[in-house]
């Protein structure tokens, strides 16, 4: 009687659940509109930032270094059938995209011009991306294609889609072959899946999450579908091509890696593990900054609603058995996160390692917003309101996405503009004015070497792996400047940030007026260049945020001075001292840490005019003409100093 009863009661709740579907199935012509559509709004949107830039700079450019690197390799390989980073004279595993590299290689065989060649192929594979979620977002919400093509065009307007489309990098290609490999998936087509799923691989290493995902997704259909017969499986026959295809694409992978480089696995992989490693950033700051908020910004932050809401559907289905079409997706995102979180909690700059994830958030959060409509539905008993709620989040999602991408198009020329001021005029002078044969030492290997044409050895180990293991040994300055000395290195080229050199004029500088990040060009002189260690350097940047602030002069002193126990040849620390005693009053080791900054660095314009301006208030007119005369022959261009030492001068004169 109660199993009776509870069989009405289900079949009367069924009755009462309004049906709130949309149908839409567009024909064939109506399906070529849309492809036709899709691809002009990709390239529409994606041309725009590029012309903006353009507008605004005056030239092309990237956002990012990175470009260059996939750019040199490719030149060599189109000219010299290497792939070296110079010439042919440097093999070696350094791009983390070799597919990628290799359709740069066969581009340079019909343009040389790199910044064409590189858009191109960023927005070619954005239309591929945009066609091919269309694609998937059908499968998803099958009849319902109205829902597909919301999905989509918040994809097409995705500032981030928009903004790495344009930088030169892998990424659009990476995102259209994990959509395309999913679509084929879920399509259970064995053959595609196996060859996309490869190629993941071949064109980023962490596509390992994906394809973690992908199995754990059908393992999981294999255990539901022993009850569920509707679940549909690949045959045994197409298991084994899948496995067969896909390892064949991987071994070739593998075995061109283990040539080069000695390591299954890119040589720029394994560096930027252990330099972005967990005991030197933080993964709670990782997920609070680089996750979470950077994926609940502007529009993200209705997405992120949608997905939280399907997050919660999948695992309500999960606990009761039941498959979720979702589960790759969200797996994915989970996975990818993680793998960053643990291994390296660092996404890059603009969050580009973990872009992939978002057209895979837009699709779940969309289907999340449907399960919302599905329970307004119920409790309203209305079509009108659940769909008009639907839509009314994905149009609010568009709205914000668009207002999102255009303000992404100016942060968009000023990175290219923040490149191209340190990394590009810093290649060129190099190019300009060292000798063919000279070798370059440097961390930031991609603009430097391409358009400097010199052979580079590269501190950070992206293209000289032999420097990975030791980049957080306490002394790898040292053991640094060694091996510059063994490759007969002639010039350093580094961001302060990264590595500075102190008691040596820089040859040139880019650019001159700025407090962040400055390229440097230096002579190196393995007996006499002084490059300091990472401890020192980032503890003179900690030391910088407080020095002139009124009641830190002790905390800035204490810091000071563990610096000089590490190392008491930095001209620039004393420096520091000298400013801090300064605005102390303490007379007496502002001139004691002025002359010894000037003792190591004869040529330190700042420490040079700090002391001429102190005798001059002293009245010590003699030694302040001294060192006034030293620095206006470094800077003859400062009339201010020029004006005092025409005034100490005279006073000397009279006397």
């Amino acid at each position: 009687m109660a199993k009776n009863k509870k069989a009405e009661n289900k079949k009367n709740s069924a009755k009462e659940q309004v049906n709130i579907e949309i149908p839409f199935e567009p024909n064939k012509n109506q399906s070529l509109i849309i492809y036709i559509s899709i691809a002009a709004a990709a390239i529409v949107f994606a041309v725009l930032y590029l012309f903006s830039a353009n507008a605004a700079n005056g030239y092309n450019g990237f956002p990012l270094d990175d470009p260059w690197i996939h750019l040199t390799f490719a030149k060599n390989l189109a000219e010299y059938g290497s792939f070296s980073y110079f010439k042919n004279e440097m093999s070696t595993a350094g791009s983390t995209s070799p597919i990628y590299t290799m359709i740069l290689a066969a581009g340079f065989l019909i343009t040389k011009n790199e910044m064409v060649l590189s858009y191109v192929l960023g927005i070619i594979f954005f239309v591929f991306a945009g066609i091919w979620f269309y694609r998937l977002s059908s499968f998803e919400f099958g009849k319902e294609n109205i829902f597909a093509i919301l999905c989509t065009a918040i994809f097409i307007v995705d500032k981030w889609m928009n903004f790495i489309a344009d930088s030169g990098m892998e990424t659009t290609m990476f995102i259209f072959l994990l959509i395309a490999a999913v679509y084929a998936y879920k399509k259970r087509q064995a053959a595609a899946t196996a060859v996309f799923a490869g190629l993941i691989l071949w064109t980023r290493p962490d596509g390992t999450a994906f394809l973690g995902a992908l199995v754990f997704d059908y393992l999981w259909c294999v255990y539901l579908a022993k009850k569920d017969k509707s679940i549909k499986l690949f045959s045994k026959t197409e298991l084994f091509k899948i496995a067969g295809i896909f390892a064949g694409i991987i071994i070739i992978y593998f075995g061109m890696n283990l040539k080069l480089s000695g390591s299954i696995l890119p040589n720029t992989f394994n560096a930027k593990l252990t330099y972005y490693a967990p005991e030197f950033r933080s993964r709670s700051v990782f997920l609070k900054g680089e996750v979470w908020d950077y994926f609940t910004a502007g529009a993200y932050g209705i997405v992120m609603f949608g997905f939280l809401v399907a997050a919660l559907k999948l695992i309500f289905d999960t606990i009761k058995r039941k498959y979720n079409p979702n589960f790759v997706y969200i797996v994915f995102t989970a996975a990818l996160v993680f793998i960053y979180w643990y291994r390296m909690p660092y996404a890059h700059r603009f969050g580009r390692y973990l872009m992939p994830i978002i057209p895979f958030m837009i699709l779940v959060s969309m289907t999340g917003f449907r399960e919302t409509a599905k329970l307004i539905a119920s409790y309203f008993k209305s079509k009108q309101v659940a769909n008009g709620f639907n839509i009314l989040a994905a149009v609010a999602i568009i709205f914000f996405g668009l207002q999102n991408y255009f303000d992404n198009k100016k942060s968009y020329a000023e990175e290219c503009r923040y490149i191209n001021d340190r990394q590009v005029v810093a290649a060129k002078w190099i190019r300009d004015n060292t000798k063919e044969t000279d070798i370059i030492g440097t961390h930031d290997v991609g603009a430097i070497a391409f358009y400097s044409q010199r052979k580079i050895v590269d501190v950070a180990g992206l293209v000289t792996p032999e420097l990975i293991n030791k980049l957080h040994d306490e002394n790898y300055v040292e053991y640094m400047r060694e091996y510059l000395k063994k490759s007969n290195v002639s010039y350093l080229a580094f961001l302060r940030e990264w590595y500075r050199v102190v008691n040596q004029t820089p040859l040139f500088m880019s650019p001159e007026n700025s407090a962040q990040e400055v390229m440097e060009v230096f002579k190196f002189s393995p007996d006499s260049t002084h490059i300091l260690s990472k401890r020192v350097n980032s503890g003179i940047e900690y030391v910088g945020q407080f020095i002139n602030q009124r009641g830190m002069q002790n905390q800035a002193l204490n810091v000071i001075n563990q610096l000089l126990s590490m190392d008491e040849k930095s001209s620039l620390t004393y420096y520091l001292a000298a400013i801090v005693y300064g605005s102390a009053n303490d007379a007496k080791n502002y001139e004691k840490n002025l002359l010894k900054a000037i003792e190591l660095y004869p040529d330190f314009k700042d420490a040079l005019f700090a002391l001429g301006n102190f005798y001059k208030a002293q009245n010590n007119n003699a030694e302040a003409k001294k060192y006034l005369t030293r620095y206006v022959t470094l800077k003859p261009s400062d009339t201010k100093a020029l004006e005092m030492l025409k005034s100490v001068s005279d006073s000397t004169t009279a006397k």
